[in-house]
């Protein structure tokens, strides 16, 4: 597309002048970032005034793959989510954080990811979950074997459940 580039920096000390962007994406990356604020208040800072800003995050406390009560899968999920995430409630503020950045919320909303017969970004998040278990010593090489193992199975067999809700949000900066 003619006119479009993209560019990486730190959200929370971006390099560019003030009024620079007609549009600034935050796809799935407030979650991890210490002080979302901070992004969110380049980003006011470098959109131009009736510029666009796009979120897309997960509302990481959802993220589940049991089946049921006390299923061991669960306990990757979990560790990937303590150990991979800075605000794992992060969706949950996403309006009020944009609000008070000063902008103007046009539309907030939230969409379901699910994952059963092909599973792979849930398996995923299963495997660095048992990965980050056996780096800390709660479990055995043996173990986290097993687990990925069970993951993949469930799949294979078609009973693999996976879920994350996530959060999308668009604002425009007024002034």
């Amino acid at each position: 597309m003619p006119n479009v580039t993209f560019r990486e920096a730190d959200g929370r000390s971006l390099p560019f002048e003030d009024e620079a962007f007609d549009a600034i994406v935050f796809d799935s990356t407030l979650t991890h970032v210490p002080g979302p604020e901070r992004a969110l208040a380049e980003a006011f800072r470098v959109l131009r005034p009736l510029g666009w800003l796009a979120a897309f995050d997960g509302d990481y406390t959802t993220t589940t793959v049991a089946l049921g009560d006390h299923d061991p899968l669960q306990a990757c999920v979990d560790a990937m989510v303590a150990n991979s995430l800075h605000n794992p409630w992060l969706g949950r503020r996403l309006p009020s954080l944009v609000r008070s950045s000063g902008f103007d919320i046009e539309r907030f909303s939230s969409q379901g990811f699910v994952e059963t017969t092909e599973a792979e970004y849930m398996l995923t998040i299963v495997e660095r979950g048992a990965d980050i278990l056996r780096a800390s010593g709660q479990i055995g090489e043996d173990t986290s074997a097993a687990l990925k193992a069970e993951a993949r199975r469930r799949v294979e067999v078609g009973v693999f459940f996976g879920y994350i809700a996530y959060v999308s949000l668009i604002a425009r900066k007024l002034s």
